[in-house]
């Protein structure tokens, strides 16, 4: 996307979504935390009681609460940003990560879509798609 053709709008969003990428990158929670709206929707695609940190955690206090189980249970040893396509309030982003299940050891790869919506200069929603079978597995201890 050319920015001299691009709505200021759009610029200014993918601007957030790349300072919270920014700052994840860094582990500075804080500021994701300042990023978001109060009534943040955050969606991972696992289900929960297989992967720690997956689902939907909603607001402020549920997304801090989804950094630090996150935290405890995997560390993100790659995270490629490929691409960010906006219009109006999203923005989505191409990417791959590699991780390891901090509870079995076990390494997994996957590509993923992250679909923000950001209203008013702060994140609305976070909506991540990817094959969550190499998660899954991974969080198995006999997988």
């Amino acid at each position: 996307m050319s920015s001299e053709n691009a709505p200021i709008e759009t610029l200014t969003n993918i601007q957030v979504v790349q300072q919270l990428y920014a700052a994840l990158g860094k582990g500075d929670i804080p500021t994701v935390l300042s990023l978001l709206a109060e009534d943040v929707v955050w969606e991972m695609p696992h289900p929960r009681e297989l992967v720690p940190f997956g689902g939907i955690w909603k607001g402020v206090e549920e997304v801090k609460q989804f950094f630090i189980t996150t935290h405890n249970s995997a560390q993100f040893k790659q995270t490629q940003l490929q691409d960010y396509i906006a219009q109006a309030d999203k923005v989505v982003v191409v990417g791959h990560n590699k991780v390891v299940a901090k509870p079995t050891g076990k390494e997994y790869e996957n590509d993923f879509v992250a679909v923000w919506t950001v209203q008013d200069g702060k994140i609305k929603e976070m909506r991540d798609f990817m094959d969550t079978v190499q998660a899954v597995a991974a969080f198995q201890p006999n997988a």
